[in-house]
């Protein structure tokens, strides 16, 4: 595709990205326009005051990382592969994966399963722009869902670009994400990456001397994931919203069309905005008892403090790392390395990677309380300290 025009956006993380006038009417649409309003980390910013970027320039950097991929690997459909990574988080509802769970018990619907139909045009977004915009520029949206849904075996090799064991997706999030928390763990080398990055039987593989790059890359993810995706102040924050939006879900029906100021305003405009204030205005619940995680101390502090009766909106039990966070295809720790022509997991060649692996499956409960129960509450679980 040959194009005269462009626009150029400053990115603060990639510096200035060259847009194309096909795809910039993607990113005039107002699907994706939608996502300038929706926060990568959620509830995140009450604890790192920065954390106040978006989906939308997250969007713009993957799109960015994805034409460096096409060019230096030299991918065939290269446009397919940029307009799916521009694409990939259209389906996003407000506060990103900080509310998905919640709004998936309401909806039946995840953030992939709403952009596919964003993308598509079905459903209740029948009347998305984004079908046509896409055939205008010569792409079918079926093969652009296919692709971000991982269900394209045509375009298998796209597919893990965007969403594999090393992404364009995590290229930019780790480094955007540790910009704008001041945490520099994340700040990995994605350069080197392209460097040592090749095509395998239709597949992404890393060449031996790119090894030490893949180590510094799962650092960097499993550190993000202690100090800043899984920091327990902005969970019990997402928790506390999580309550009150189940207390409202009948204003959330289509969630994916929102933002997080229409989310804001329907809590604070709701029967329970006095607790939505409180949650603003950092008035959160207080931890009162952190211990390792075993699933018989789970339930018996579970039982413990449901035996009070108390109001569920008093108090919280969490798990970090939560349970559902284990696996090497979770913790993207399936990445294979080409040593001699032969695909070889890296997790059977670096004893690092191995230790990092473990390290998550070190999990401890957090109980959290309201501040007048949270004496309470203490004394109920003084067998746990």
């Amino acid at each position: 595709m040959y194009n005269k025009s462009y626009k150029i956006i400053q990115d603060p993380l990639n510096g200035p990205i060259k847009i194309s006038s096909e795809f910039q009417k993607l990113v005039d649409s107002p699907e994706f326009q939608r996502l300038r309003y929706v926060k990568q980390l959620g509830m995140c910013y009450l604890v790192f005051p920065g954390a106040n970027h978006t989906r939308f320039e997250h969007s713009i950097g993957t799109m960015f990382l994805s034409e460096m991929f096409a060019d230096t690997l030299h991918v065939d459909d290269k446009d397919l592969l940029m307009a799916a990574a521009l694409l990939h988080d259209v389906g996003h509802p407000p506060l990103s994966h900080g509310l998905e769970d919640v709004f998936e018990s309401i909806t039946g619907l995840d953030h992939v399963d709403a952009g596919v139909s964003i993308i598509e045009g079905k459903n209740e977004f029948e009347r998305s722009t984004i079908p046509s915009v896409l055939e205008e520029i010569g792409l079918r949206p079926k093969d652009v869902a296919d692709v971000i849904s991982g269900k394209s075996g045509k375009y298998k090799l796209i597919s893990r670009i965007i969403s594999g064991p090393i992404d364009v997706d995590e290229l930019d999030y780790l480094r955007r994400d540790s910009l704008n928390c001041g945490v520099p763990i994340g700040n990995i080398d994605y350069k080197r990456i392209l460097n040592v990055a090749e095509i395998h039987d239709n597949d992404l593989a890393i060449e031996e001397k790119g090894l030490p790059t893949l180590e510094s890359i799962l650092i960097a993810r499993i550190l993000m994931y202690g100090s800043v995706y899984f920091h327990k102040t902005s969970r019990i924050a997402q928790y506390m919203v999580k309550n009150l939006v189940m207390k409202q879900q009948q204003d959330f029906r289509n969630p994916f069309s929102m933002t997080d100021y229409d989310l804001f305003w329907l809590l604070e405009n709701g029967k329970n905005s006095s607790s939505f204030k409180k949650i603003i205005l950092r008035e959160l619940l207080k931890p009162i008892l952190k211990v390792k995680y075993n699933e018989e101390d789970f339930k018996k502090i579970t039982l413990t403090i449901e035996s009070e009766k108390l109001d569920p909106s008093n108090y919280a039990i969490d798990v970090i790392p939560p349970l559902d966070f284990s696996g090497p295809e979770r913790i993207k720790s399936n990445l294979q390395v080409l040593i001699k022509d032969k695909l070889e997991s890296v997790t059977e060649i670096s004893p690092l990677v191995r230790t990092l692996r473990e390290s998550l499956e070190h999990r401890f409960i957090i109980v959290f309380a309201e501040r007048s129960k949270a004496e309470l509450v203490k004394k109920l679980l003084t067998e746990f300290k």
